[in-house]
């Protein structure tokens, strides 16, 4: 089964379109790792997927830690996304791939500056070889991201365009499994959807905390929504996941 079947099969059965990301922070490991699996647990039932940010695997390492957490996903129907944003040369690229595959995880998201050649080659041809799927980061979600994302820079023969537009059409060309595109900016996720077309998923982080708005969110074009303060930094996780989940559809 693909990474795309994978989490619209989680969706579908869970009836949810919210990824959580669990992004829990604790000095104490014991502790961070406690909060992160009962944070999980309870709100399961409300979310499609789990993404695991760098945060967690320096704080608890891959092995007897992370693993922990990916193999629990799993146990309860959730495909996991390691958001790696993977950016370095091939055989930087593939070592960090591999090791993410190796624990389990279903997806990874990576960054398309390093290029195709001697870049992402090696992460999009390891990912197929091993089932697994490669989301590629068209337009973050802070403030900031402007700066990078929306400058406009003329490709060889070509008019002065956006960089994520071109972005966009590198997640074409090179088949990835889906985009990231922030919540924050619903005119880049319509525009985004143009150039990916109908069937490749859109990711957007940046809801509830970071101001993106769900319903504008989905309404834009957006496939699934992630979430992370707003449900783990909750009073009450369940009731935040639920209320996500039920705004998103």
């Amino acid at each position: 089964m693909s990474f795309e079947e994978r989490i619209r099969n989680s969706s579908e059965t869970k009836k949810s379109r919210i990824v959580l990301a669990l992004d829990v922070q604790d000095p104490d490991r014991n502790n961070l790792l406690r909060k992160s699996t009962e944070i999980l647990r309870q709100v399961s039932e409300y979310i499609c997927a789990v993404k695991i940010n760098r945060q967690l695997v320096l704080s608890l390492g891959l092995r007897e830690g992370v693993d922990f957490i990916v193999s629990m996903a799993h146990e309860l129907s959730l495909p996991t996304i390691m958001d790696a944003k993977l950016n370095d040369v091939g055989h930087t690229n593939e070592f960090m791939m591999r090791s993410y595959v190796d624990i389990g995880f279903d997806g990874v998201i990576a960054s398309p500056v390093a290029g195709w050649e001697g870049g992402l080659d090696s992460v999009f041809q390891l990912a197929a070889s091993r089932g697994r799927g490669v989301i590629l980061l068209v337009y973050m979600s802070n403030p900031g991201a402007e700066t990078l994302y929306s400058q406009k820079i003329a490709p060889t023969n070509g008019k002065p365009r956006p960089v994520f537009e071109l972005f966009a059409e590198m997640a074409v060309q090179w088949k990835a499994n889906g985009v990231i595109v922030g919540a924050t900016k619903p005119e880049i996720i319509t525009r985004v959807r143009e150039l990916v077309g109908p069937n490749m998923a859109i990711f957007s982080p940046g809801v509830g905390a970071q101001g993106g708005d769900p319903t504008k969110a989905m309404a834009a074009g957006s496939d699934y929504l992630i979430v992370g303060r707003s449900i783990y930094a909750a009073t009450d996780p369940p009731y935040e996941a639920r209320r996500y989940r039920d705004l998103a559809m």
